[in-house]
């Protein structure tokens, strides 16, 4: 005699359907609850309560997610080359072997103070004064140096 076996699995019946439900409701909320950061150890609070901090937390943190993009737009927003950008000028004049420079352009441009002190002390020149003064959005560079010469 040959015997068959049929794997056949049985439909669970609704107890423990609705039993097997519950256990993985009360799962989920409890690791709902573990998320949350007023959450003590021990203590849960009741369902509702629970709901409500749940979602008033998400939405502070939806606030907080805005605000940060917001920023993080503005701070890019200020790396980008504006269209109302100011043109550098300068000008340049010489006296008795000192030498003297004015650059007018944009107050978010600092980099041109840099390279105008830079270049000043890799030509061997000794600066003797560097201003700036912020006038709206120009920034004007005033620098007096010595001119070392080499005979």
């Amino acid at each position: 005699l040959k015997m068959e076996i049929s794997l056949c699995t049985a439909k669970p019946d609704r107890k423990t359907v609705e039993k097997n439900r519950r256990m993985r409701m009360k799962l989920l909320y409890a690791s709902l609850d573990s998320l949350l950061p007023s959450s003590k150890v021990g203590v849960s609070l009741p369902l509702p309560e629970l709901l409500d901090e749940s979602v008033n937390y998400i939405k502070d943190l939806q606030k907080k997610i805005d605000q940060t993009k917001e920023k993080v737009s503005q701070l890019a927003g200020d790396m980008r080359p504006e269209t109302g950008m100011i043109t550098p000028h300068m000008e340049l004049w010489g006296v008795d072997g000192r030498v003297g420079a004015a650059i007018i352009t944009s107050a978010r441009d600092w980099s041109v103070f840099c390279k105008i002190i830079e270049v000043i002390q890799e030509e061997g020149g000794e600066i003797l004064s560097a201003n700036v003064t912020i006038v709206g959005n120009k920034a004007y560079y005033i620098f007096h140096s010595l001119a070392i010469t080499t005979a």
